[in-house]
């Protein structure tokens, strides 16, 4: 196979590893989402004992619903550079319980021991890093979106020939 073919399918492979991603993301917003709207999530007490302040019963619901709308905004790849920070924000919201309850989430005091509820919001680093690789990819070539200046040619100061 010669390099150009090979360069094909790679960025074509890429581009639907990113429409993959995407759907896989959202998916599992929707999921998690439906089920603390019909009151099944197994997350919703945790949700609420690291809340600040006291909820009431419609708090875990309508997070929910929050999450399918972020799980369908995500699908859609509408309005990715809006969905960034949002997406970025909810996500990050979900460390609070490291913070504001750590023995919840670490064995023996020790963050490197971390409890299934600590490996439960640990892996929100992972739904971040694809939140971010598919809401700053371009829809044609999958790769990062470059401002006018780079995409251009044009070198800054710093840039290195």
């Amino acid at each position: 196979m010669s390099s150009s073919t090979g360069s094909a399918t790679g960025e074509r492979l890429h581009r639907y590893g990113l429409g993959l991603l995407r759907a896989g993301l959202g998916g599992v917003f929707v999921w998690f989402g439906v089920l603390k709207v019909v009151g099944l999530s197994p997350a919703a007490a945790l949700v609420v004992d690291v809340l600040p302040f006291r909820a009431g019963g419609w708090f875990v619901p309508s997070l929910g619903w929050a999450e399918v709308v972020l799980g369908l905004w995500l699908v859609s790849g509408r309005a990715r550079a809006l969905a960034l920070p949002v997406l970025t924000g909810h996500l990050g919201g979900t460390f609070a319980v490291l913070v504001l309850t750590p023995s919840v989430a670490f064995a023996h005091s020790n963050p490197l021991l971390l409890t299934l509820v600590g490996e439960f919001v640990v892996k929100n680093v992972v739904l971040l890093a694809g939140v971010v690789v598919v809401t700053t990819a371009t829809p044609t070539t999958g790769t990062p979106r470059t401002t006018a200046a780079s995409a251009s040619g044009a070198k800054g100061p710093r840039a290195r020939v």
